[in-house]
């Protein structure tokens, strides 16, 4: 009886433990601060308490939800100008970023209304950076970001 009791006890702390690192590797998502940009601070914490692997989402969408692709190749581009694009809710606004240059790690492509489509590529041009702003397909984007998930475990 007492070998039992001493079974469940260790078999309680063992999974003590295992709740607290589970909690820990959770909380250690730390919201890329382009993030703040799209979401107030009180949005972000809920999604960290309640939903860590959003953040991890969103995290991982601002970097690899689109590539560039130049637009001096030997093929001419083709797409949708970017000037047209609205930040999220203010219809009447357009693309204001720098005009001729582009920069990864401050581009935020959740703060755009940027069409996407869960199988096609969109292509967007911006002449000024001579770039063209490729956004994948939603389908490709989740996909990725289940693979990189296996990574990081």
């Amino acid at each position: 009886m007492k070998k039992n009791s001493l079974n469940i006890g260790i078999f309680f702390i063992l999974l003590l433990a295992i709740q607290v690192l589970f909690a820990q590797s959770t909380s250690k998502i730390i919201p890329d601060k382009r993030l703040n940009e799209c979401f107030t601070a009180k949005q972000i914490a809920e999604m960290q308490k309640n939903d860590p692997q959003k953040i991890a989402y969103y995290n991982y969408y601002l970097n690899n939800s689109y590539y560039t692709a130049s637009l001096k190749a030997e093929k001419p581009i083709e797409g949708i100008d970017i000037h047209t694009v609205a930040l999220k809710n203010k219809p009447d606004s357009k693309f204001n970023e720098n005009p001729k240059s582009f920069n990864a790690s401050t581009f935020n492509p959740l703060k755009y209304n940027f069409q996407t489509s869960e199988v096609n590529f969109i292509v967007y041009v911006w002449k000024e950076a001579g770039i063209a702003l490729v956004m994948k397909p939603n389908k490709h984007v989740k996909e990725e970001f289940e693979m990189y998930l296996k990574t990081i475990k």
